[in-house]
């Protein structure tokens, strides 16, 4: 009996061990992609974009976001649909991907400025890496099984999916050699694009997040190579080169068009940091902090999650593309939600018909006058918002107001396109204009 208890004591002890994160690997010497810039890393160059930058190069910027304002509420058969209609954007990848996804949910039903037509769902499945989501062929059932019914259980359709967040690794390559292991990575994100299109059609935008650190990783595991270090570090260039073909012309990777073969594609936020060692922006991964005992070095606890979906929040609130739908603005007016007189004939190009509201002259420098087809009467709330859907004017009138209009002066706003926005008894007009 004694030799079964020592027995016993001894596996639990085993199993005890192996559940131990590597916590004394604490630092590679490696530089995050977004500090080593213009520097090289085995010959290839950092950054996030082409040139060893973090800004995506303006071309691509400007086509990312007309993509982004050509976002409208879908419904279940991806109709246009204003009153009761959602934007439907998807966390994608395995668990470690999904469990900071659900964090930033619940971070995301605390905000109080994101666009109302905005539905957040977990399309994660745990422990199926990049190479299961583009073998539709032998393994269609991650999709038909899986992650369509995950949609459909949060009352989603595949016609509703318009932006998706990526986070993912391949666990079947295992050739740890660079630049060999990256450039797996990004042949399997170009050919996941594509299969991400055929999926949701009206998918319009891919955002893709690289690992995390990954030196704490158990070695025991059968995919150590893939979730360690160099492997997680390794996993930024795959992610960095398959979105630098895109942007340098491939045309299996082409987003607009009639001959279009896949979603946009840029950066969601960049989460790799040498361990303990601070990126510039003050990004650390400690072993006790911020990953779980028991899981295998590349779970996060709690507040790991935390850490990670902040990063997310933040990126979705400040990135010049994803601020555009997941911010609340004029475009997004919750006056058209379900419940409301609006109906679908009183909407043109995304905004309530400018019917009865008018700028002269058009095209202005600034000074112009903001005139109604009839005098107002009651009280009315006036603005003038650029097009990063940033109010630059605005002023609220109690009494009535003539059809002539009320002169309005933002010479010293920069050039470009406007819109302004009146709220008249409730009522919402708008109508865009040029300021040169």
């Amino acid at each position: 009996m004694k030799s079964l208890y020592l027995t016993l004591l001894f596996l639990a002890a085993i199993s005890l061990a192996q559940a131990q994160v590597q916590c004394d690997n604490d630092s590679t010497g490696n530089i995050p992609l977004t500090d080593l810039g213009a520097g090289t890393y085995l010959g290839e160059q950092g950054g996030l974009y082409p040139g060893g930058q973090n800004t995506m190069p303006s071309s691509h910027l400007k086509a990312g976001r007309k993509m982004a304002r050509s976002i409208v509420p879908l419904d279940s058969l991806g109709n246009e649909d204003w009153v009761n209609g959602k934007v439907l954007f998807i966390g994608m990848g395995a668990s470690t991907a999904g469990n900071t996804w659900n964090h930033f949910m619940e971070i995301f039903d605390t905000l109080s400025n994101v666009n109302p037509y905005l539905t957040l769902n977990n399309a994660c499945l745990g422990a199926k890496g990049i190479e299961m989501m583009i073998d539709t062929t032998y393994n269609n059932w991650y999709w038909d099984d899986e992650i369509i019914p995950k949609l459909a259980s949060k009352n989603s359709s595949q016609a509703q999916v318009q932006v998706v967040w990526i986070k993912t690794a391949s666990k079947v390559d295992t050739i740890m050699e660079f630049p060999l292991h990256p450039s797996a990575i990004a042949d399997k994100y170009e050919i996941l694009m594509g299969v991400l299109q055929a999926k949701f059609p009206n998918l319009k935008l891919v955002f893709i997040t690289s690992s995390v650190y990954g030196g704490y990783a158990d070695p025991i595991k059968t995919f150590y190579d893939v979730v360690s270090e160099p492997g997680s570090y390794w996993n930024g260039f795959g992610v960095k080169w398959a979105i630098e073909r895109q942007i340098l012309g491939d045309p299996d990777l082409k987003y607009k068009g009639g001959s279009k073969k896949a979603p946009f594609m840029g950066w969601g936020p960049y989460v790799w940091a040498d361990g303990v060692n601070p990126s510039s922006k003050g990004l650390y991964w400690n072993c006790e902090e911020d990953f779980a005992d028991d899981g295998g070095g590349y779970h996060l606890t709690n507040g790991g999650k935390n850490k990670e979906s902040n990063l997310l929040r933040d990126w979705a609130l400040t990135d010049p593309i994803a601020k555009i739908f997941f911010v609340d603005g004029p475009k997004w007016n919750p006056v058209l939600r379900e419940g409301s007189n609006a109906s679908q004939s009183s909407i043109a190009n995304n905004n309530i018909l400018q019917q009865g509201l008018e700028i002269y002259p058009s095209p202005n420098h600034g000074n112009f006058y903001l005139q109604f087809a009839l005098p107002v009467d009651g009280y009315s709330q006036l603005s003038i918002v650029n097009n990063l859907n940033q109010t630059v004017w605005e002023k609220r009138i109690d009494n009535a107001i003539a059809s002539n209009g009320i002169p309005i002066d933002i010479s010293g706003m920069p050039t470009g396109l406007y819109v302004a926005v009146v709220t008249i008894n409730g009522q919402l007009f708008t109508t865009k204009f040029l300021l040169n």
